[in-house]
């Protein structure tokens, strides 16, 4: 009989997470992926023959206690030290973002006189509101309207106001002066999100990162590593696949049943609670507690029953918008230029070997936004890249490197007709097109490519709309209401279910702390239930 203490729906890396957690506390535990490989974009995936890499592109926003309480490294997870850790295409040359504040305030400086300054202060500014705030990401947060009575300081209600109400353009333009300093700060902000940063409340996006080092306190970076331009600890050896493969590792470790290829058709409970899960083909796996880390819409809409939740629950999960916009583009090329339009100091060996990023203006990242909305596909593509093999060489055989492409912003559902072959090919190259403006040349280097347009990014992960994050990461979709204000902190009103993952506090992108404080919250119930009472 499949039996356990716990089940987890869904093994993208939060799903992992849980699990590991769960398992390490000696639960039996039994993780349910729906897919043949555990991990969702996090985890590997064969583009092209022989080529396995993630979808994800996104370094450093890993929670460092995940990496040590299920001690990572024992399952080979490493890091590369990349400096810079990233490049900037900009028409007039790229900016680098050195670990050296000076280097990097220099070229803040070449954009306008006194920027440096400007951007520091508005990040400090950011990270005192962070501070003053005392939000954690371990914790979900209240409402934004409670939020706000916890300042005093006019100064920092003002900038509260400024980044839960207003938008992200007029926090940049009030604080900046250069379009392209203003640039490098709204794609941070924004990312993935289908929302232009016209929109209230799009500023938002530049709080996580004080949030997380106000949590962290004393153990917190120096200040040389506090800005948000800073990156990461490094690449992960291997791609992002690595962090897949070592949270699977600690899995099994810990003994968790991870089952592959094993989607859950349906939740099942009983008169005291959830009672397990079951599969399409009738397995049943029994468990007192069920955590779901997949989708919350997908969970509420197709997992659960009319009759598991208060309809007005289900109704406003339901209700949660599903935008998203990610195309992916993987490049197997011959040889690797060198760029274009690089400051005189910079080694291009070193600069290769980081993150390389396209959008060179709010106006700009406004129109691809806006574009994507009106179901066209932007003739500016915001992209974030990497060349994997220059830090993982065993990749691909021989010579040849991968480069990994995120474009932002093709339509989901184009308004003149479905995305197809042609289409995607079409928008693909134009994605290879602007390459060439940082990479001279490549198109000429390409030996095989992969193009995957919105729909099949849905199909192959599972993620609804293509929306990487489970929802946006706005100010009304964050705190306190992710998904909804009666489940926003983990648990549910069914006993003994449980929520994790994208669709909950802090959000989408690859930290593993929706999984962690998922966990945590399953682990403070079970010792609750087994401390003897009066």
């Amino acid at each position: 009989m499949n039996r356990y203490d716990a089940v987890v729906v869904g093994g993208g890396h939060n799903g992992l997470v849980t699990a590991a957690y769960l398992g390490r506390a000696g639960l039996k535990v039994a993780l349910l992926e729906a897919r043949s490989t555990p991990g969702g974009p996090c985890g590997g995936y064969e583009f092209l023959p022989g080529r396995r890499l993630a979808f994800t592109n996104s370094p450093g926003s890993l929670n460092p206690a995940v990496v040590a309480e299920l001690g990572l490294a024992r399952h080979g997870l490493r890091f590369v030290r990349v400096d810079p850790t990233v490049v900037h295409h900009f028409e007039e040359g790229c900016f680098v973002g050195w670990r050296d504040q000076a280097r990097v305030d220099a070229q803040l400086d070449a954009f306008a006189p006194g920027e440096a300054a400007r951007y520091r202060g508005l990040i400090a500014g950011l990270e005192r509101l962070g501070a003053r705030l005392g939000v954690r990401l371990d914790t979900p947060p209240p409402a934004p309207d409670h939020l706000k009575k916890r300042l005093s300081d006019p100064v920092d209600r003002r900038l509260f106001d400024a980044v839960f109400d207003g938008s992200l353009t007029e926090l940049l333009d009030e604080h900046l002066r250069s379009e392209r300093a203003k640039a490098l700060l709204a794609l941070l902000a924004l990312n993935a999100q289908l929302v232009p940063p016209s929109a209230p409340g799009t500023a938002v996006g530049l709080m996580m990162r004080p949030f997380a080092l106000a949590a962290a306190g004393d153990s917190a970076p120096d200040a040389a590593e506090r800005s948000a331009l800073r990156g990461s600890t490094g690449l992960p050896v291997g791609s992002m696949s690595a962090i897949a493969d070592a949270l699977t590792g600690a899995c099994r470790q810990h003994g968790v049943d991870v089952r592959t290829n094993t989607p859950v058709a349906r939740v099942l409970r009983g008169p005291l609670g959830v009672r397990g899960v079951v599969t399409p083909a009738g397995e049943e796996f029994t468990a007192p507690r069920v955590i779901s880390t997949v989708n919350p819409v997908h969970l509420f809409r197709d997992l659960l029953d009319d009759g598991a939740m208060d309809p007005a629950i289900r109704d406003g999960v339901l209700s949660t918008p599903m935008r998203g916009s990610a195309f992916k583009l993987v490049l197997e090329v011959d040889s690797l230029p060198r760029y274009a339009g690089l400051p005189e100091d910079a080694d291009p060996d070193a600069v290769r070997a980081c993150q390389f990023r396209f959008g060179s203006s709010l106006a700009e990242i406004e129109r691809a936004v806006r574009a994507a909305l009106d179901g066209r596909a932007s003739a500016e593509p915001l992209m974030w890249g990497l060349t994997p093999t220059l830090t993982s060489p065993e990749l691909t055989p021989g010579t040849t490197h991968l480069i990994s492409v995120n474009a932002w912003h093709a339509p989901y559902r184009p308004h003149d007709g479905p995305w197809d072959a042609r289409r995607t090919e079409e928008f693909g190259r134009r994605c290879v097109a602007r390459l060439d403006a940082l990479m001279p040349g490549i198109a000429d280097r390409i030996v095989d490519h992969r193009f995957m347009n919105p729909v099949d990014v849905e199909a192959e992960l599972g993620l609804l709309g293509s929306n990487i994050t489970h929802g946006d990461m706005l100010p009304a979709a964050l705190f306190g209401a992710r998904p909804h204000p009666a489940v926003a902190g983990y648990r549910t009103p069914l006993p003994g279910f449980y929520l994790g993952g994208s669709g909950t506090w802090p959000g989408g992108y690859v930290t593993g702390t929706p999984g962690r404080n998922a966990a945590t919250t399953v682990l403070g119930d079970l010792a609750h239930e087994q401390r003897p009472h009066p």
